[in-house]
């Protein structure tokens, strides 16, 4: 299966530097207009139901929780990703699925931070 993932999976990961942060999508700290950015995102979310932050709280913890569920995978017979740098077709769509989705983790932390 390796071959087909390499040929078939691999293809599809965007390179790094193409991929978004969750800088991108946050008020910039650095900005003169931090303060007013994090006031409006507050304002915004100001109409948002406490039930939706119950999931938003939620699916942070599942995000963040994610490097765990990696570590186990690393260990799966045909992965064995065990020091994280292993060349495998199988061990580099872990690292990348894994990087994806920590950064929606993080995204969602902060913006709850900033929309309290």
């Amino acid at each position: 299966m390796e071959g087909w993932v390499e040929k078939n999976v691999l293809i599809h990961l965007k390179p790094i530097e193409k991929c978004w942060l969750p800088r991108d999508l946050l008020p910039d700290p650095t900005s003169e207009e931090f303060f007013k950015q994090v006031k409006n995102v507050r304002e915004r979310a100001k109409g948002i139901p406490n039930e939706y932050f119950v999931v938003l709280v939620g699916d942070m913890i599942i995000e963040e929780a994610l490097p765990t569920y990696q570590t186990r995978y690393n260990y799966t017979q045909g992965v064995n990703d065990e020091t994280r740098v292993s060349p495998s077709p199988w061990a580099i769509r872990s690292r990348a699925w894994t990087a994806k989705e920590n950064k929606h983790g993080d995204l969602l932390n902060k913006y709850l931070y900033l929309s309290e």
